[in-house]
């Protein structure tokens, strides 16, 4: 099979996007995907025997280290008496002794600790990822928490002597997640846990980050069900290629979050088994798909999505999703994902975001999978209104923006000229305009006040009032803006307006209005760069433009590249004047 078809294909290190992704309509082959190729290796063939990640050195030394069995005596994890002030050894945080003991007793304190719902196997305290073979794994989770400002991180340069970034800064600021240090509660209903975890508490560390942190900002509503704190991890205890990535992904958020440089050998180690593996569960099953098999290749592109490069051998996202789009229709399509099977929903409307945003984020992707991604059991949930938590919006708007992609898929090649231009005269087929204006019509319709959206209904019971006032505020906001930036594109891409038709700006007009809804540092903050994307690059008032651009140098500080790269393409469109459809290359609005 050709190395550049559906296979995933070897690029070099400064790839980019611009080339097309494969095309999911083709004739294709799932285990083709991880076959053995007679051209050049891909990471997918038998014959890759180098690791995806940087440095082939961390072969036996990092192993063994990960393996060396931990003498008998000493606590888990040991405590690194470099990390901790006396002061913190004596008493622990001022005011903040969470066992109600005296000094002494804390100090014997042995790890990890359990209650009825969890157990604390210590602190992480925001430390820097030394990487294999440096990084000192055996003491990587502190015993005490240190007393508020004695965590020594410097204020003025971040790891490596570089100027602190806005990451750094909100990482360890007031308010940010390492202002303090984090407790490493893991669920009790995730154990036992595999001995990957327990074997190294770095590993261990990483597994709590993503629970703790990554989880939550790849949600725009953080509730209880949240569902890549409660079935990822749930599936990664169980299944040890899950895990690996979720480590890896955890690790590289961290990194980023921190302004550290990527443990790229410890990430080495964990992904060098994940092709290998993929392939041989697929020929394990005869190419029956099973959530285990679909799973990864769903992460792969969320993490080269969120964490481009990752991989020594760069695979675009595109592909990854190529790959999990034809793992999907060997299963029968995204019909075929039970709504009532918790883990293939929770997969096929993962693969449906990323399917559908990756869309809409440039004319050389693929068009979705399928307008329609659920069967009629949805139907009762599109009644009702119901808004996804892991969304942001109402799976009906899944479908209109889905035909968006589709009919700007077809409009592109017509609309804008080979130099990136729009062509001022062209407009589009009367069988166009009039798919147009049903979709239009749809989207009104899902903005208008007669009808009275459900937000998350799984809310803890602990939650106070007014948080479920912000949620609610928070996530019906979400949701009108993705109706406002469906139209944008509509109007734009479609059915061709110029971004100073009245409006499209009156669609960008309500996003930027909307954006007081959303709290900043908030998980739906994170999961807004569609929204405001959008309505930035076509804002002509330099004030909305200064809002939007504010709030996407806040969310950048969450650890996730794609914003960044948004923002960059943002500031060249205004730069240059062209549509951001001529200057994209691989990015993700999403």
């Amino acid at each position: 099979m050709d190395a550049t078809g559906h296979g995933y294909s070897r690029h070099k290190r400064s790839h980019s996007a611009e080339s097309p992704a494969p095309s999911g309509s083709d004739n294709w082959n799932v285990s083709e995907a991880y076959s053995p190729n007679p051209g050049s290796p891909t990471p997918y063939s038998p014959f890759m025997t180098t690791p995806l990640t940087p440095n082939s050195s961390v072969g036996s030394e990092d192993i063994t280290m990960r393996n060396a069995p931990r003498p008998a005596n000493v606590a888990y994890p040991p405590p690194d008496l470099r990390r901790l002030s006396v002061q913190s050894l004596l008493t622990g945080p001022p005011g903040d002794n969470p066992y109600g003991h005296s000094p002494e007793t804390t100090q014997a304190r042995q790890y990890p600790i359990t209650d009825s719902s969890t157990t604390t196997y210590g602190y992480d305290l925001g430390n820097p990822d030394l990487d294999t073979p440096k990084n000192d794994d055996v003491n990587a989770i502190a015993i005490f928490s240190p007393p508020s400002g004695t965590m020594g991180f410097p204020g003025e340069e971040s790891y490596g002597g570089t100027p602190a970034v806005r990451g750094k800064d909100m990482a360890f600021e007031k308010g940010g997640y390492y202002a303090k240090p984090v407790p490493i509660q893991i669920s009790k209903s995730l154990e036992p846990l595999p001995p990957l975890l327990l074997e190294n508490p770095m590993n261990l560390l990483y597994f709590h980050h993503f629970l703790n942190h990554t989880a939550r900002i790849l949600v725009p509503h953080d509730c209880e069900q949240n569902p890549f704190r409660q079935i990822l991890p749930e599936m990664a205890v169980q299944d040890e290629n899950i895990l690996n990535l979720l480590l890896a992904f955890s690790a590289s958020h961290r990194a980023r979050l921190l302004n550290h440089p990527e443990p790229v050998n410890r990430i080495a180690v964990w992904v060098q088994d994940v092709f290998p593996k993929l392939r041989q569960s697929l020929a394990n099953n005869n190419n029956e798909i099973t959530n285990a098999t679909l799973a990864p290749a769903i992460m792969l592109a969320s993490l080269e999505i969120i964490s481009p490069n990752t991989f020594e051998v760069p695979i675009s996202w595109q592909n990854h999703l190529t790959v999990a789009r034809q793992m999907i229709i060997a299963r029968g399509g995204p019909k075929s994902m039970d709504r009532h099977d918790r883990v293939a929903y929770f997969l096929s409307t993962w693969f449906a975001y990323l399917d559908v945003l990756g869309s809409l984020s440039g004319n050389k992707n693929d068009v979705p999978l399928e307008s329609c991604y659920w069967t009629s059991e949805t139907a009762s949930a599109d009644e009702d209104n119901q808004i996804d938590c892991l969304l942001g919006f109402t799976t009906r708007c899944v479908g209109i923006l889905a035909r968006i992609a589709e009919l700007a898929k077809q409009c592109e090649p017509k609309r804008i000229d080979e130099d990136g231009n729009v062509r001022e005269d062209w407009r589009p087929d009367q069988d166009i305009i009039a798919q147009a204006y049903v979709i239009r019509t749809e989207l009104e319709a899902g903005l208008s006040h007669e009808i009275v959206y459900k937000g998350c209904n799984h809310r803890s019971s602990s939650s106070s009032e007014s948080e479920g006032a912000w949620d609610a505020t928070e996530i019906y906001a979400t949701n009108e803006m993705f109706h406002w930036a469906g139209l944008i594109h509509l109007f734009r891409r479609v059915l061709g307006k110029p971004a100073t038709d009245p409006e499209v700006q009156n669609a960008v007009s309500q996003i930027v209005g909307l954006l007081y809804k959303v709290r900043r540092g908030s998980t739906a903050e994170a999961c807004l760069l569609f929204p405001m994307f959008t309505a930035g690059c076509d804002a002509t008032d330099s004030g909305q433009r200064e809002k939007i651009m504010e709030r996407l140098r806040c969310v950048e500080g969450f650890g996730m590249t794609q914003v960044h790269k948004a923002r960059s393409l943002m500031q060249r469109v205004w730069d240059t004047g062209k549509p951001w459809e001529a200057l994209v290359s691989g990015e993700f609005f999403g």
